[in-house]
């Protein structure tokens, strides 16, 4: 079989590789001599080092749509994440928090600790959250302080219609927060009408570390970290510029390339159309529904996801079984166990994800292999 001297990257979801405008930002940090830039300093390399964070925080700010003093600067979209529920946790302990049950793990996981006061809500077989079943619950519990539903699903790509689901939290008095780490590449987000939004910046093409959390004018201010005043006094610690720089960049690259994620949806959905071709027993899932231009998850039952994902990795192509935060391991897609498909399912679902770098050979290069190993796979059952 054909093997690739180049590997081909199609795991975007988990990390997009860094752009040349994030390497060349953060290079020219790193690179300069004698300048340990500390922003919270008083002489020329601190006020040197407070001008890189904040011409970055403009260039987050424009692409969120947002004012530079809504922009908090995080390691990344799990320590914004846990700011935001923590803060609700904590400042209204009578209170309760209503999240999806197909959340990302910085966030689900806090119904462990928390049982009593963090309420998961079962999405639909499609995976979308309907805004009846906030009103519902919002109703029966009558003291909900926040409710977090994300935007893009993290393996699925499934898109939730998170303007009418926040009306229905404000129509109950509470605030709603929204973890769009997935789409921020993908779609403008701000028109929202979230409390809260989250973001990270290796999604983007920046560098792994950096992230921010984005706050309306809503009376609350999760604190991240707490120690010195850097960031208002919401997030401690001395700021890693060169990261924060690379994010801006990539901020900035992102806006400026959007008009691409069509392409990239017309490359989904003719990969899916030649799956379903080779693969007539494919699931597509979310097909029918709103989804990420740059996200494709679907699933085999006659496949084991560990399988495909090691022949694939031979093959050099690079693709996931869904959430990149299990330490590298390969379980059945909870997100798809939550939608109520069966353990086969669930273990056999994979996901392949585009970005920024993504080429359309890589996609023909993909389907060629799919289409050797399928085959391969069928003579080994007969």
């Amino acid at each position: 079989m054909h093997k690739n001297t180049q590997k081909i990257y199609l795991d975007y979801s988990a990390s997009a590789p860094l752009r040349p405008e994030a390497f060349e930002a953060m290079l020219k940090i790193l690179s300069l001599e004698n300048a340990a830039l500390n922003a919270s300093s008083i002489h020329s390399y601190g006020q040197e080092g407070r001008k890189i964070i904040e011409q970055a925080r403009e260039k987050v700010a424009a692409f969120m749509g947002c004012d530079c003093n809504q922009i908090t600067f995080t390691s990344g979209a799990t320590e914004s994440n846990n700011a935001v529920i923590r803060h609700f946790l904590e400042k209204f302990p009578d209170d309760m928090i209503l999240i999806s049950n197909t959340e990302h793990p910085s966030i689900l996981e806090f119904r462990k600790t928390y049982q009593t006061q963090v309420i998961p809500a079962c999405v639909e077989d499609n995976g979308l959250m309907l805004p009846q079943t906030i009103d519902d619950i919002c109703h029966d519990y009558g003291n909900i302080s926040l409710v977090s539903v994300m935007l893009c699903n993290n393996e699925s790509g499934i898109l939730q219609d998170i303007p009418a689901l926040a009306e229905v939290a404000h129509k109950h008095g509470a605030l709603f927060h929204c973890d769009a780490t997935q789409v921020s590449g993908c779609l403008p987000i701000e028109d929202l009408n979230a409390d809260f939004v989250t973001i990270s910046s290796h999604k983007l093409g920046g560098p792994q570390g950096a992230g921010a959390l984005v706050t309306k004018i809503c009376g609350q201010e999760p604190v991240a970290l707490i120690g010195g005043g850097q960031e208002k006094g919401l997030r401690a610690g001395t700021e890693n510029i060169a990261a924060i720089a690379g994010f801006g960049a990539a901020c900035k690259a992102s806006a400026e390339d959007a008009g691409r994620n069509e392409t990239l949806r017309q490359w989904r959905d003719e990969m899916e159309r030649r799956l379903k071709e080779i693969s007539p027993d494919i699931i597509i899932h979310g097909e029918n529904v709103k989804r990420c231009a740059t996200t494709s998850f679907f699933s085999m039952p006659s496949l084991k996801a560990q399988n495909m994902l090691m022949a694939l990795d031979v093959e050099g192509i690079c693709i996931s079984n869904g959430s990149a935060c299990s330490s590298g391991t390969v379980k059945p897609s909870a997100v798809l166990k939550s939608m109520g498909y069966s353990d086969d399912i669930a273990a056999s679902a994979l996901r392949v994800s585009m970005g920024w770098a993504t080429e359309k050979t890589d996609i023909d290069t993909f389907l060629e292999v799919w289409e050797k190993l399928v085959k391969r796979q069928s003579k080994k059952q007969e």
